[in-house]
């Protein structure tokens, strides 16, 4: 039995889904999912993206994540299950009886010990927004493994799916790598390219990566199990990094038809 921990931020849409996704596959121990609160956790960035966006866009997207957060609690009220899929980490862990926490920072020393208790064999990382120190990446027998959604090392960093669209690219990616002390920088363990359709929204972009993603990093913890791993390197001097967009960069994409969702 692989015992796993799942390091993420909240997410109403296809995180929980992933995860999911995990949980089903045999062979696998989901000990516990870790959800990193913390400034740069998109959650916390509310008035960032109304700056940017503007109130109607940034109002459609909070409908979408109200109406998420609606059918959790349906169907969690519900007697008859609903039969679908989780919105959110806490609704996931519910489902599958696993054990959640919330925090600010991993790397912090009481919570590293609570996690070599744990003995896991491998910690799984869906774009967790801190980055992870020496000691963090020592404590699981496998490693650590994120899922970047770019096709790594194009457009390493943060927010991909806006940069991808603000520069006008035919395709992007999902990518699982190792994870070292650098963001976005460890041997890549599987990928795959993935087209941008003309009228590709933020949004839209988001789901489709991540849900692509999801079945990559499914994929990779079965190369793993099976000892099938096919790495290649990650040479960051070939691609691109991007850090967090600012409030005249979101605008100017809205001016020349980009959109939120």
């Amino acid at each position: 039995m692989m015992k796993i921990i799942i390091i993420t931020q909240e997410d109403a849409f296809v995180v929980p889904k992933n995860i999911e996704k995990i949980a089903r596959l045999s062979g696998i121990e989901i000990l516990k999912i870790i959800d990193i609160d913390s400034d740069h956790s998109l959650v916390n960035k509310k008035s960032y993206f109304v700056q940017g966006f503007g109130i109607a866009q940034t109002m459609k997207m909070g409908i979408k994540i109200v109406g998420a957060k609606f059918l959790n609690i349906v169907d969690g009220l519900t007697k008859q299950k609903m039969n679908i899929s989780p919105r959110s980490l806490k609704a996931v862990s519910n489902r599958y009886g696993i054990g959640f926490l919330r925090i600010k920072d991993p790397n912090n020393k009481e919570f590293l010990e609570e996690i070599k208790s744990l003995y896991p064999d491998l910690i799984i990382s869906y774009s967790a927004p801190v980055v992870f120190k020496k000691d963090l990446l020592q404590i699981p027998k496998f490693g650590c493994i994120n899922l970047h959604c770019s096709y790594l090392p194009l457009y390493a960093g943060v927010m991909p799916s806006f940069w991808t669209l603000y520069r006008k690219e035919k395709y992007t990616g999902a990518t699982v790598h190792y994870m070292d002390s650098k963001i976005d920088n460890g041997r890549i363990l599987n990928q795959v390219r993935i087209d941008i359709a003309e009228d590709e929204t933020m949004f839209s972009l988001i789901l489709k990566t991540k849900e692509i993603g999801g079945n990559l990093m499914c994929k990779t913890i079965k190369d793993i199990q099976n000892s099938n791993l096919q790495e290649k390197d990650n040479l960051p001097e070939k691609g691109s990094y991007f850090t967090w967009p600012t409030v005249e960069q979101f605008q100017e994409f809205t001016k020349t038809g980009g959109r939120l969702i």
